[in-house]
C-alpha cells in the first residue's frame, strides 16, 4: 500500500508540476574553498594514460584497466581489451574537476583526448561499446562490451554532458561533436526509457521497481540522474527534467529501514541486494533535491547518509547484503565483507560530503572523513590502500584482510575523485586527520 501511494504521489506532480530545466540555486551550506593539502598524486594515473589511434585515423587517448604489482606495468583485461568506456570516463572528469582546468593546458589536453575516445566508442545505435581492444579494434560483441544501455552508456553520458560546456570553450568543434554524441544517446532514452509504466514486482517481500535500467538497478539510474541533472541544466528539456523525477522516485522507492531498523535506510542496489561498488544513490538523490527543488528527496538521502553510513562504519564495512521482508521486518538473507574497493567508498564519501556542503552540519564533514580514512589505513587490513607519494590504490581488500596489491585504473580514478572532492572541505580534511592511522 505505502509503495502505491508514493506511485500515485509521483504520477500526480508529473500531471500538474512543470518542472524547469534550468540550473537552480544551492541551500546555504559552507562554500568549498580551494584548498591543496597534497593528497591528490595524478603520478601513477598519468602512467596509465596512454595514446591510441582508431581506425578511421582519429587520435586519442584511453586509460589502461589494470596494472600489476611490483612493476605497476600496465595489462589488459583478458578477452575484452585494454582500455574502456568505464574508466575513460571517470578519468576525464577527474582531469575536468582539477580546480586550475581554465588555467591548465595539460589537463585540458588529456580531458579532450579522453573525450575524442568516448565519442570514437559511440555505437550508430546512439549507445556506447565500452572496450578497445590492443590490435585497434572495438570490442563490439562481449557482454561487458556491448553497445547497450548499461553502466558504461551512463557513465559516457555524465563525462560528456559534465565536460561540454568547458570544452566547448576551449574547443568548439569538439564541443559540437560531443552534443551530437549527447543529442543522440538522449534520443534514445525518450525512446527506451522515458515512458515505461510505473509497474513493480516482488523479490523476497519486497516491492521494486521495474522502470529503472536493468529492471530496479538503483545503482545504474543514480548514475544515469547525474548525468541527466548536468544535460538539463544546460538544455530546456522539460521531459528530461520529468524523468529524472520518475528516476529518482524509483530510487526512493528502494529504501529500506530507518535510523532505528536494520538496514537503516540504505538504498537497494538492485532487487533485494545492496553493494557497495558504484552506490551513488544518495548523492544523485542530494543532487536532484537541489535541482528540482524537492526536499523529499533530499531527506531521503540524508537519511542513509546519517543512518546506515555509521552503522558500516562502526561494523567493519560490508561489500554486499541482500535481504528478505519478513511479516514487515527487513531481515539479512546473506552478507559479505569483501572485496573492499575504492569504488565501494567514493560514493559515500561523495555523498557524505554533499550532505555537508548542503546541510552545514559538522556530523557529515566527520562522516566523510571517516570513510575516507580507509584509504590511509582505517581498514581492516590496516594498510594504507592509497600511497600519497605515488598516487596508486591498491585494488582490494579481500577475505581473510589480504591486500592486493595491484592498482588499476578504476581503484586510482576513484581514490583520486574521492580525494580530489574532500581536498575543497576543511572540515573533512580535518576529520580524515582525525581518523587516519599514523
Amino acid at each position: 500500500m505505502k509503495k502505491g501511494i508514493q506511485i500515485l504521489i509521483y504520477l500526480f506532480s508529473i500531471g500538474f508540476i512543470a518542472i524547469a530545466c534550468s540550473k537552480q540555486a544551492r541551500p546555504s551550506g559552507p562554500a568549498p574553498p580551494k584548498n591543496d593539502t597534497g593528497l591528490v598524486n595524478t603520478t601513477h594515473l598519468d602512467a596509465l594514460y596512454t595514446p591510441v589511434v582508431f581506425p578511421d585515423g582519429v587520435h586519442a587517448s584511453g586509460i589502461y584497466i589494470y596494472s600489476q604489482y611490483p612493476d605497476y606495468h600496465p595489462v589488459e583485461a583478458s578477452g575484452e581489451g585494454f582500455t574502456c568506456v568505464d574508466d575513460v570516463s571517470r578519468a576525464a572528469l577527474f582531469y575536468l574537476r582539477n580546480n586550475n582546468f581554465s588555467t591548465d593546458t595539460a589537463a585540458q589536453s588529456k580531458v579532450s583526448n579522453l573525450i575524442r575516445f568516448i565519442l570514437e566508442m559511440q555505437s550508430p545505435n546512439g549507445y556506447f561499446y565500452n572496450f578497445l581492444q590492443t590490435d585497434g579494434s572495438i570490442n563490439t560483441g562481449g557482454s561487458t562490451s556491448a553497445a547497450t544501455p548499461n553502466w558504461w552508456s551512463w557513465r559516457a553520458l555524465q563525462a560528456l554532458t559534465e565536460a561540454a560546456p568547458a570544452v566547448g570553450r576551449i574547443n568548439p568543434q569538439l564541443g559540437g561533436q560531443m552534443n551530437d554524441a549527447i543529442n543522440k544517446l538522449i534520443a534514445n532514452i525518450k525512446t527506451d526509457f522515458v515512458n515505461l509504466p510505473l509497474t513493480t514486482q516482488v523479490i523476497s517481500g519486497i516491492t521494486v521497481p521495474q522502470w529503472l535500467p536493468q529492471g530496479s538497478g538503483t545503482d545504474q539510474a543514480a548514475t544515469l540522474v547525474l548525468g541527466l541533472i548536468s544535460y538539463c541544466t544546460t538544455t530546456n528539456d522539460t521531459t528530461m527534467s520529468a524523468y529524472i523525477r520518475k528516476l529518482a522516485t524509483g530510487i526512493a522507492m528502494m529504501q529500506q529501514g530507518d535510523a532505528s531498523h536494520f538496514p537503516y535506510s540504505f538504498f537497494l542496489s538492485w532487487e533485494n541486494q545492496w553493494h557497495a561498488y558504484g552506490s551513488d544513490q544518495s548523492f544523485a538523490l542530494l543532487q536532484t533535491g537541489i535541482f528540482l527543488q524537492d526536499t523529499s528527496f533530499t531527506n531521503k538521502a540524508l537519511a542513509e547518509v546519517s543512518n546506515y553510513y555509521p552503522w558500516l562504519l562502526a561494523n567493519g564495512f560490508e561489500a554486499s547484503i541482500t535481504v528478505t521482508d519478513s511479516n514487515n521486518q527487513i531481515q539479512p538473507l546473506s552478507q559479505s565483507s569483501y572485496d573492499q574497493i575504492a569504488y565501494g567508498f567514493r560514493p559515500m564519501i561523495f555523498a557524505a560530503i554533499e550532505a555537508y556542503s548542503i546541510t552545514g552540519e559538522d556530523k557529515y564533514a566527520d562522516i566523510a572523513g571517516h570513510l575516507a580514512a580507509w584509504f590511509l589505513g582505517a581498514n581492516l587490513a590496516n594498510t594504507n590502500m592509497y600511497d600519497v607519494s605515488t598516487g596508486r590504490c591498491f585494488d582490494a581488500i579481500s577475505a581473510g584482510n589480504q591486500v592486493n596489491l595491484n592498482s588499476g585504473g578504476e581503484s586510482t580514478i576513484e581514490a583520486l575523485l574521492a580525494l580530489q572532492r574532500l581536498e575543497n572541505f576543511p572540515a573533512v580534511l580535518t576529520a580524515l586527520n582525525k581518523y587516519r592511522k599514523p
